[in-house]
């Protein structure tokens, strides 16, 4: 079954709150690949996600690319530039279809510091997309490809609740900075141990108890963080 249609930020806050937001912002459809944040600039919007999935990826001069964070409906985008004048090395965009709550940049900064609840609350955010960015780095960096699957794709089901992904191998391979014949052999590895079908773009999820057995200990770390948001 799908994630409702919510942002969990957004529901957290105070109806005061939570309507101040609603009235600067607006709903907009977010095509694959459409890029919320580009790399070492300061956002125009923020983007409070309804659906779908933001991948946050550091693409490196010599060539090649990581994701190092997803963003659903837990969260916003560009929260961390609200913290100081530095732009993120790193660039966000669509990596599943959805929608979101565009919200001028200028107008979520001035929320953030004008009320003290609207700014706790996006800084648990920051906090939580900081550590877990941290985690996947080392992930990234530690971690056999196969295992690394395992833990990406439990991290995006965790956001949109369904249990078909569609995800083609160029994406993955993109996703994990890692060979696309890499990411078949890793796939093919997850599909004959019966934990995932892989066809055409699309990932089926069959077991996910199996699943979560394959993948490191990064992704109870994950899962940890995402769930103490709204405790």
């Amino acid at each position: 079954m799908a994630a409702p249609r919510t942002n969990q930020l957004l529901e957290a806050l105070s109806p005061a709150s939570r309507n101040h937001l609603l009235s600067l912002s607006k709903e907009v459809h977010l095509p694959l690949r459409t890029m919320l944040q580009p790399q070492d600039e300061t956002p125009k919007y923020g983007y409070f996600m309804l659906s779908g999935i933001g991948s946050v990826v550091v693409q490196l001069a010599e060539g090649g690319s990581a994701e190092v964070a997803v963003i659903g409906r837990e969260g916003l985008t560009g929260a961390s530039s609200l913290l100081g004048p530095s732009a993120p090395p790193s660039e966000c965009f669509v990596q599943m279809e959805g929608s979101a709550l565009r919200i001028p940049f200028a107008d979520l900064k001035s929320a953030f510091l004008n009320s003290e609840e609207i700014r706790t609350r996006i800084l648990a955010v920051v906090q939580q997309q900081t550590l877990t960015m941290s985690q996947i780095a080392a992930c990234n960096k530690l971690h056999d490809n196969e295992a690394r699957l395992a833990r990406w794709l439990l991290m995006v089901q965790d956001r949109i609740q369904e249990d078909t992904l569609q995800l083609t191998q160029e994406f993955l391979a993109e996703m994990l900075g890692a060979r696309r014949t890499t990411v078949a052999l890793s796939a093919g590895a997850l599909q004959r141990a019966g934990m995932i079908e892989y066809r055409r773009g699309k990932v089926t999820i069959v077991s996910r108890e199996a699943l979560e057995s394959a993948a490191c200990d990064c992704y109870q770390v994950a899962r940890r963080l995402h769930l103490a948001l709204y405790k």
